[in-house]
């Protein structure tokens, strides 16, 4: 089959253990979960057509989130995660923000994942701007969304953990609980004639003989993440070096926000300069007195990892104020404390990204 017919087929509208299972402490006894006829939740989007015949069991939609689009295969990296993964870590991401809109598809019967995500491929226009099946993605192959006690895959980078439905049994949370086999994904840009926007597409087979979920078991699933172009709200304006002082002499600190690094790197921004430029008229102004300057992190992914994460931000701000704006660096201590003193509810986005922060402090 051709990418024209696939195209055609769209339609408008390890070792991994499953811990929420376990943790869930029920037994077998419970009705077995039956496939839905028509979608749970949700609607398509205007523009984007979903794969003929395929219902929607889990959907979610925000006018403004970010996404770290996995833009690159998952590579080895030290320490574990809270769960007890070894942690994989993708090469490359793609951070943006919009518009967010997520699907969980459960595709008709005997439809492959690569015949989904081509299929996609062939709706939108464009090649990937990356895609990997199988092994190729890197970290473990067939993991449920909740595996614990294996290492990471490409599935725990494509859907949270903490967003899986709180209804045990329930059709998504049977297929994201479930393992999988055949994984494929693709990151896809929209063409000519489409709205700007990401896309990307994780689809694989489940993979569950026993238990309520087993009719599930061979079925393919789609994970389909877009998230479109949208101008942000500006609630974080970059702090003058006058307002630096001002907050560090009545409370001996100030938390700042323009700060920016890549996704689980300690590589600055380049639209940090001009916090950085506040930052180092700050400092310059203040000669011989010396500060912290301090990392913090949101509680996504290790304690280890997080705290070692922060370290090296703080002195990556370090580094580029002496190097680039002439600050004595000698003045300067760079400390990490990765999650310990967040200052939000790391239960969504927006506490995160309010926990996610440099600090300059009074020695």
């Amino acid at each position: 089959m051709n990418l024209s017919s696939l195209s055609r087929l769209f339609v408008g509208a390890a070792l991994g253990i499953s811990v929420l299972s376990i943790a869930a402490g029920l037994s077998p006894s419970l009705a077995q979960t039956a496939v839905p006829a028509a979608d749970e939740k949700g609607a398509d989007l205007e523009w984007l057509k979903r794969y003929a015949g395929s219902v929607i069991l889990e959907f979610k939609q925000a006018e403004f989130d970010e996404v770290d689009f996995v833009a690159g295969s998952l590579k080895l990296q030290d320490g574990m995660d809270e769960y007890n993964n070894a942690l994989r870590v993708p090469e490359q991401t793609l951070t943006l923000q919009g518009r967010l809109t997520r699907f969980v598809y459960l595709l008709p019967e005997g439809r492959s994942p690569l015949e989904v995500v081509e299929g996609y491929r062939a709706e939108l226009g464009t090649e990937p701007l990356f895609a990997c099946k199988e092994e190729q993605c890197g970290g473990a192959k067939g993991n449920a969304v909740d595996s614990g006690g294996n290492q990471q895959g490409l599935i725990n980078y494509i859907y949270k953990r903490g967003d899986i439905p709180e209804k045990l049994y329930s059709p998504a949370w049977c297929v994201l609980t479930a393992r999988n086999t055949g994984q494929r994904y693709a990151l896809l840009k929209t063409g000519s004639g489409a709205p700007e926007a990401h896309v990307s597409v994780f689809a694989a087979a489940v993979s569950q003989d026993s238990g309520d979920c087993r009719a599930f078991n061979g079925r393919t699933i789609a994970i389909v993440t877009v998230l479109e172009g949208k101008q942000r709200e500006q609630n974080m304006e970059t702090v003058t070096a006058e307002k630096i002082g001002g907050d560090i002499s009545a409370t001996g600190r100030i938390a700042l926000y323009g700060v920016l690094f890549d996704t689980d790197q300690s590589t600055i921004r380049p639209e940090s300069e001009p916090q950085l430029a506040e930052i180092a008229t700050f400092l310059n102004a203040n000669a011989g007195v010396e500060y912290l300057v301090v990392g913090h992190t949101d509680n996504q992914g290790a304690i280890d990892y997080n705290l070692d994460l922060s370290k090296r931000r703080a002195a990556s701000v370090i580094e580029a104020l002496a190097a680039r704006y002439g600050v004595d660096a000698s003045r300067l201590t760079w400390a990490g404390v990765g999650m310990a003193s967040p200052v939000a509810a790391n239960t969504d986005e927006a506490g995160r990204a309010l926990n996610r922060r440099v600090e300059i402090v009074a020695r």
